[in-house]
């Protein structure tokens, strides 16, 4: 097959939400080829780009430039860039299903068809129409469908599965590139689910014997070498019945945003009159709009409960419409067009009137395919990810409420839940459950003055606290307490 490499001069970059302008030389990517659907062909078409990111590689070392890959260019931090080339794997989205005669002998065999070994570029909106075809789903997923799986899960994006986990949590293999010479592939110790026959065929090193190791490149954005493939662990398809709704911020919508405790907590029934259980619940999602109070008597209430397979209608969606759950930039995205050329002329009113028209309440039956979609995004946004232990939610949340007083500002505070995951830099390790505590915004300088006094109101009160790679983190640059970064004594090395 001729080489699908190619390099395009460029000097400037920019992420996808404008969040960022990064200086550069260039950036590398591969031409779309049809690559036949049968095993030896995909291998064979995988294999060379392996090739290929070795000699990019290579180049980089002689020449010594810097060298990163990117997939869809989500994130708001120059978490995934570098400063002289970068490397677009867009096109790289092979995906097939593994045979039995290269499992590992400990791996359940009844879990073999819902094993799934993906390219690094593949998009999750193409990942969820590949797995839908063939009646499975994705675990988890983020806010929406634009991001790539290598992008997903070397950031720790998170959604809201607070009895799963975030994206990197269905990652059970990683095939990475680390230089001109070598290619390795990670699994645990403590769950292999793949033989030497199957790095064989992809021409890597297996690394197996270390659970640590693994954890550590899971989210490294990048800083281990370039992910290639990912084994993924997928699971039946199965639907969510989604709830929004307005509701009064009283005591037993709190002791549910600070404990998880929905035993007072009035349910919704769906339009079946099927009751909803709070045993079922499988997203949890709170917003805050803080120029109606802070903190405003009403809350916007965002539940999924999950549902077995069975026949329904797929949500319809208006023409350029995002999904339900990205509504937090969706709606900052839309008020950049109201924007007067000072944020000192914006009012409350219009601020107001804007959230509430887009929180519309509803009720949805869909999968993470129909829901988790398409985010639409207008002009400069901004985007904070602050995780915290679920203990130190309230206090949190009262830091950033309380940081709005006497302030109007185009953002939405939220509170998300997720089950903690065991990767070393994944920023969801408070506990056995994290809450993401989320500041949505314009991207202005009163926004990002707003964000940074959170951070040290958070520091201040002694409240510990991590930040998402892919969103707003500069407090990372200027940490003022440097002790309190928790080290795991351990320098992985490959």
């Amino acid at each position: 097959m001729p080489a699908r490499h190619l390099f395009s001069p460029k000097d400037k970059w920019e992420g996808e939400h404008r969040a960022y302008t990064q200086r550069i030389q260039g950036v590398h990517s591969f031409r779309d080829v049809d690559i036949s659907r049968d095993v030896a062909g995909q291998l064979a078409a995988y294999n060379q780009i392996t090739d290929e990111l070795q000699d990019l590689i290579k180049d980089a070392v002689n020449q010594g430039k810097t060298l990163r890959a990117f997939g869809s260019a989500w994130s708001l931090s120059k978490c995934g860039v570098a400063d002289h080339d970068l490397i677009a794997t867009s096109a790289l989205t092979i995906g097939f299903q593994i045979s039995e005669n290269v499992l590992a002998p400990n791996y359940p065999a009844a879990n073999l068809d819902k094993l799934r070994f993906l390219e690094c570029g593949a998009s999750i909106g193409s990942i969820n129409d590949y797995l839908f075809s063939e009646r499975l789903s994705l675990k988890a997923s983020g806010s929406n469908n634009g991001q790539s799986l290598a992008g997903v899960i070397s950031t720790g994006t998170h959604g809201s599965a607070f009895k799963f986990g975030a994206t990197q949590d269905f990652v059970v293999g990683l095939h990475i590139v680390t230089g001109p010479t070598r290619h390795v592939y990670l699994q645990r110790q403590s769950k292999k689910v793949v033989t030497k026959r199957f790095t064989d065929l992809i021409g890597a090193e297996l690394i197996e014997e270390d659970d640590t190791l693994f954890n550590a490149a899971l989210v490294s954005f990048g800083s281990f070498g370039v992910i290639h493939g990912v084994m993924v662990e997928t699971r039946e398809r199965f639907l969510l019945r989604a709830f929004r709704s307005f509701q009064p911020l009283d005591q037993s919508l709190w002791k549910a945003i600070g404990e998880l405790d929905f035993f007072d907590v009035t349910l919704p029934d769906s339009s079946a009159g099927d009751p909803m259980s709070a045993d079922d619940l499988y997203h949890f999602e709170v917003f805050f709009n803080p120029n109606e109070g802070t903190p405003p008597n009403e809350a916007i209430v965002l539940m999924m409960f999950e549902d077995g397979w069975h026949d329904y209608d797929p949500p319809v969606w208006h023409t350029g419409s995002g999904g339900i759950s990205a509504s937090g930039l969706d709606v900052m995205g839309q008020l950049v067009t109201m924007l007067p050329s000072t944020i000192g002329g914006l009012t409350r009113g219009p601020l107001n009137d804007q959230v509430r028209n887009k929180f519309q309440p509803y009720e949805r039956v869909g999968t993470i395919r129909d829901l988790f979609r398409g985010e639409v995004t207008r002009g400069k946004t901004l985007a904070c990810g602050i995780g915290v232990s679920l203990s130190s939610t309230i206090d949190a949340l009262n830091i950033a409420l309380g940081s709005c007083v006497g302030k109007v500002l185009p953002l939405l505070l939220s509170v998300r839940y997720v089950k903690s995951t065991e990767a070393l830099l994944g920023f969801t390790r408070h506990g056995e459950v994290t809450c993401v505590l989320e500041l949505d915004a314009v991207n202005v300088k009163d926004t990002r003055d707003y964000i940074k006094e959170v951070w040290k109101g958070l520091h201040d009160a002694g409240i510990n606290f991590t930040l998402h790679w892919g969103k707003f983190n500069t407090y990372l640059h200027y940490c003022p307490v440097k002790s309190r970064i928790i080290s795991t004594g351990y320098v992985p090395r490959l």
